[in-house]
């Protein structure tokens, strides 16, 4: 877990203690540290869109909290991911994102890290 903030740490934790192991896992593959998602995260994301008993809304829902976060390394991880599992996921979690016309809502995103990328 090297590079984690303690942020990361603590939503991943608490994910853990609520059970909610797909929700640990979007938090763990949307961490703070500017590198790519794991891919062992990714992967695990993936095999639950097949899975009949993943509640795909709630794992979208999930998502686009950390779209909504104030990190742009966040938010970049965030739609990374979700990209991934629109791709290679199983086909009702692209559906149900096509049915959702809000999900991708950007339009109010400011990063507050001060970080800038530069040209």
């Amino acid at each position: 877990m090297s590079g984690q903030t303690l942020t990361d740490r603590i939503a991943a934790a608490q994910y853990s203690l609520t059970g909610s192991e797909v929700s640990r896992a979007i938090c763990k593959a949307t961490t703070h540290e500017q590198t790519a998602p794991k891919k062992k995260h990714l992967e695990y994301l993936i095999q639950a869109t097949q899975e009949t008993n993943v509640n795909v809304p709630q794992m979208a829902d999930t998502l686009m909290e950390r779209v909504g976060n104030a990190s742009w390394v966040v938010v970049f991880k965030a739609l990374i991911t979700t990209h991934h599992l629109m791709v290679h996921g199983n086909e009702k979690f692209l559906q149900f994102l096509a049915s959702r016309n809000t999900l991708f809502n950007l339009s109010n995103f400011l990063d507050k890290t001060g970080s800038h990328g530069e040209c």
